[in-house]
């Protein structure tokens, strides 16, 4: 999910958590928001979510933090690992590099064409 897409989900649990203090059952709050953001409103299941979760008392509109693991390997991190193994020797291929540094092929593929901009 983009920075672009959480900033819209947050902004909608805002105006939702606004509309339960008013008193808006979850259906009305939908249609409410639906005027607002159009196609970019959240699911109707999670309307219903985080109304009842407002409802119970809820106050934080942040998403509850996740354990395990990340959800990419695109980090600065892992793209200045990739960048110094294929700086070390510009022929190794996507398959030694994931393997070397115990990160999955699609991810190394992708920094390597999309983050360092280079191809065969």
């Amino acid at each position: 999910m983009s920075t672009e897409e959480q900033a819209m989900n947050i902004e909608q649990r805002i105006a939702l958590k606004f509309l339960v203090r008013l008193g808006k059952t979850p259906s009305q709050a939908r249609k409410l928001l639906q005027q607002v953001y159009g196609d970019k409103t959240m699911s109707r299941t999670r309307v219903f979510e985080w109304h009842k979760r407002f409802k119970e008392g809820r106050e934080d509109v942040e998403d509850n933090s996740r354990s395990g693991r990340p959800t990419t390997s695109r980090t600065e991190l892992n793209v200045e690992r990739v960048r110094q193994v294929v700086c070390n020797d510009r022929r190794v291929t996507i398959r030694t590099i994931a393997s070397q540094l115990d990160m999955k092929k699609d991810s190394v593929w992708k920094i390597v064409t999309e983050d360092l901009g280079m191809r065969k």
